[in-house]
């Protein structure tokens, strides 16, 4: 047996176990999910968490949307937050800018 299938032999059931000590360590599922982004409609009996912000940053991002909402929501994520409604999206040039919402946590 060549040392390459010796290694992929022991390493069949890996992802198993894996999976296995992160069930054992107690590490909620939930901890991997991020807020859903909603309309303020869905927040409807939920408990407001407080406002949020996010910046692209600087430099020439073409899809600075997209990288001050990822900001957002991880401070968002931060609150405890489980739905992010977006209030407005302010430009800052053309290449970057900030987005603002609100954060909820809807559930129990």
């Amino acid at each position: 047996m060549t040392k390459f299938a010796s290694f992929k032999a022991n390493c069949r059931g890996l992802p198993k176990i894996l999976l296995t000590a992160a069930l054992l360590s107690g590490v909620p599922f939930g901890v991997f999910a991020k807020p859903d982004e909603v309309p303020a409609e869905n927040v409807r009996g939920c408990q407001f968490v407080g406002k949020i912000e996010g910046s692209s940053g600087y430099g020439k991002n073409s899809g600075w949307q997209r990288l001050a909402r990822q900001s957002a929501v991880k401070h968002a994520d931060q609150m405890g937050a489980s739905h992010v409604v977006w209030e407005r999206f302010y430009p800052a040039g053309a290449f970057n800018g900030t987005v603002t919402g609100m954060a909820y946590h809807c559930g129990s």
